[in-house]
Order: C-alpha cells, then sequence, then structure tokens
C-alpha cells in the first residue's frame, strides 16, 4: 500500500472531529471522500498529506513524493503559469530546460494553449488558474495526488474534463489519488472506492468499491448510482430534510 492511516484520531479546540480512523491507499486507484460539512474530510486528507499532525494514530508513506491540488489554485502571483507549473520541478533542481518541457507537456494535457504559459495568474481565467494547478501537481510525477474539491469552483463542462483527464492519469501513471468532494456524482464518476464520512458518529460509516472504470462511467450510469446511494442509510447525512442531495 502506497499510504496507510492506522486509528487516525483528532480534536480542534477540545471537539473530536475524527476517531479511530483506518484506511490504506493502493496505487493507481482513487478514493473519494464524501460526507457533511464539518465530518472532518479536509481534516483526514491534511494529515494524511502531513499538513497537519494528528493527536492519536499513525500515517505510514510508502512512496518518494506526493502533490496537492486545494480548492484554491494558490499559484504565485509573481511567476507566469509555465514557471507555476514547473515550480515544484524548479525545487528539486530540474534543469530548466527540462522543467519548461515538462510543464509544456502537462499544460497542454488540461487543455492550457502555449500562449498561455507566458501569462501571469490575473491574466488567466479562474478555470484556467485550476488548470494550472493540476497540471503543476502532476508535473513532479507523484506517487500520491491529495485534492480537496478541486473542481467545485469551476464550470460543468470543464469540471467534467478535469474528472477524466485525473482518472486517466492515475490509471496511466499508477499514482493513487485521495480526492475531497462534498458531491456524489463527482465521486461516483472519478472513484475507484467511496469512503462515507459522519459528522455525528466522527468516522467511517460506509466503505464500498464503485463500480465500473473511473473516467469511461456514463451519465446515466452516474445518475442511476447516485440515486441508489441516496436511497441508503449511509448517505443520510447528505441529505436535506427533503430528501435531496445537499
Amino acid at each position: 500500500m502506497k499510504l496507510r492511516l492506522e486509528n487516525i484520531g483528532h480534536a480542534f479546540l477540545g471537539r473530536t472531529v475524527i476517531e479511530g480512523m483506518n484506511l490504506a491507499f493502493a496505487a493507481g486507484e482513487i478514493v473519494a471522500l464524501v460526507g457533511p460539512s464539518g465530518c472532518g474530510k479536509t481534516t483526514l486528507m491534511q494529515i494524511a498529506a502531513g499538513l497537519v499532525v494528528p493527536l492519536r494514530g499513525r500515517v505510514h508513506r510508502a512512496y518518494r513524493r506526493h502533490a496537492i491540488v486545494f480548492q484554491e489554485p494558490r499559484l504565485l502571483p509573481w511567476l507566469t503559469a509555465r514557471d507555476n507549473i514547473a515550480y515544484g520541478l524548479a525545487c528539486a533542481g530540474t534543469p530548466r530546460r527540462h522543467r519548461r518541457e515538462i510543464a509544456a507537456a502537462r499544460a497542454r494535457e488540461v487543455g492550457l494553449e502555449a500562449d498561455d504559459l507566458g501569462k501571469f495568474p490575473a491574466e488567466l481565467s479562474g478555470g484556467m488558474r485550476q488548470r494550472a494547478a493540476v497540471a503543476r501537481a502532476l508535473a513532479v510525477a507523484p506517487d500520491v495526488v491529495f485534492l480537496d474539491e478541486p473542481f467545485s469552483a469551476v464550470d460543468v463542462g470543464l469540471r467534467r474534463m478535469m474528472q477524466d483527464h485525473l482518472a486517466q492519469a492515475a490509471a496511466r501513471e499508477g499514482f493513487c489519488a485521495l480526492f475531497v468532494t462534498h458531491d456524489l456524482g463527482e465521486a461516483a464518476r472519478i472513484a475507484d472506492r467511496l469512503v462515507v464520512l459522519s459528522a455525528r458518529r466522527r468516522g467511517i460509516v460506509d466503505l464500498r468499491a464503485v463500480p465500473g472504470r473511473p473516467g469511461a462511467r456514463d451519465e446515466r450510469f452516474v445518475f442511476d448510482l447516485v440515486a441508489a446511494w441516496s436511497r441508503e442509510e449511509a448517505f443520510a447525512e447528505l441529505l436535506d430534510g427533503a430528501g435531496r442531495l445537499q
């Protein structure tokens, strides 16, 4: 396993948000974390990525490098799109010519044009900035990618394109991804496995494989799958009072 969480527990200001959490992640798989607000999705991702030290438990990492994509692009405003994408490579000492080649290739994969690479973040649209953030993460050839609702602020067409790209890249390059989302449709589209967290029980209430191949599930399949999930008790905290997905 590339990554293993063992008996993880954490609290903020005396309030326990995660307790007794055990998870393992294999190469090439995308694991989606879903659950209501306040259930600890982002906290768990941050613990797995080493951004937060848990109060209890251990994180076992059997890989060389990881990358993180946040909900906001977090590009450096004084660098061009090209240099933002290549930033991790520059920090690792990759020669300039080679990192520019990698940045250009990763930019093409996410749909950025060659002319966009010389622009600064302020000159890019929100969707273009988020594409650059994904390209930056994949440019370092990570073994594990952590994603915290990375596509929630982009339009539907771009969101689906980026979901498909992530699924294809994980399968092709063998990295595993921990994907935080509140959107069951997104989880149904791209995940190999689904982890459902509960705010009331402070832990995992359901863990299951998602049928079909990530990135290859059509709209009808995703719709029917989410409809079936929404009738299950494990997903009750994701529904509003009228039984609709929140």
